[in-house]
């Protein structure tokens, strides 16, 4: 049988984690057999904080995350690549998780199954919705010398990626153009008038509660920044 392209676990691994940590980041990774298929890096200070120094000062947070989808990525399965090129890297899945610490002396487990209210917890964020993207082209400047033809492409996840078969065919990438010398040093694609105009559509969850919340805490951020410069200045 083929595998399962939506796997799903509902597993919870335990790992010690000294603090203040001697790593800056955690490194995920997706392993089919001997294979790694991708990888995922959360960095530390960005998912937790020591605080502030000052006795009276903001309290910090130990590493939390999620639960939420964490996007892998890899080398792009391509058959046609030839040990001469480059090895492209392209999105390759996304997992689920939740990352949280606890105080204390581990008990010496290092794996369990995650209970069912916890995975009932999650469900009402993970119906989908539509969402598109169109992008607008103007100008390619600064293109290596090369007798192959150049494209660019848009992508989100797998929606948008032409060697990935999974999903629809869209309008992603822009039509094939061969680089022009621009008299100096380098080529560019001599697009001039017509703009090449592509186009993704793709379903994901609703994460609207969480942009909707950081839209305002940055919102009220440049408020504060701006009006602290005005009152200096005046």
């Amino acid at each position: 049988m083929p595998p399962d392209p939506n796997p799903v676990w509902n597993e919870v691994f335990f790992f010690p984690l000294r603090l203040p940590p001697i790593c800056e980041e955690i490194q995920l990774a997706i392993v089919g057999g001997t294979k790694v298929l991708g990888t995922a890096t959360l960095h530390l200070s960005q998912i937790s904080s020591a605080g502030a120094e000052l006795e009276e000062g903001t309290p910090g947070f130990l590493p939390c995350f999620g639960p939420t989808f964490l996007p892998f990525y890899g080398p792009r399965p391509d058959a046609t690549r030839t040990p001469n090129t480059d090895i492209r890297v392209a999105y390759r899945g996304r997992v689920l998780l939740e990352l949280s610490t606890h105080m204390g002396t581990p008990d010496g487990r290092q794996r369990d199954t995650i209970s069912p209210e916890d995975i009932a917890r999650v469900q009402p964020h993970l119906p989908r919705r539509r969402f598109g993207l169109c992008g607008v082209f103007y100008s390619a400047t600064m293109v290596p010398p090369g007798p192959e033809l150049l494209r660019f492409e848009l992508s989100l996840g797998n929606y948008g990626d032409t060697s990935d078969v999974t999903c629809k065919p869209a309008s992603s990438v822009t039509p094939h153009g061969c680089p022009l010398f621009d008299g100096n040093r380098y080529h560019y694609l001599p697009w001039y008038g017509d703009k090449p105009v592509v186009a993704v559509t793709s379903s994901w969850e609703d994460a609207s509660h969480r942009w909707d919340a950081l839209n305002l805490l940055g919102a009220v951020c440049r408020r504060l920044v701006s009006t602290h410069g005005w009152w200096k200045g005046w």
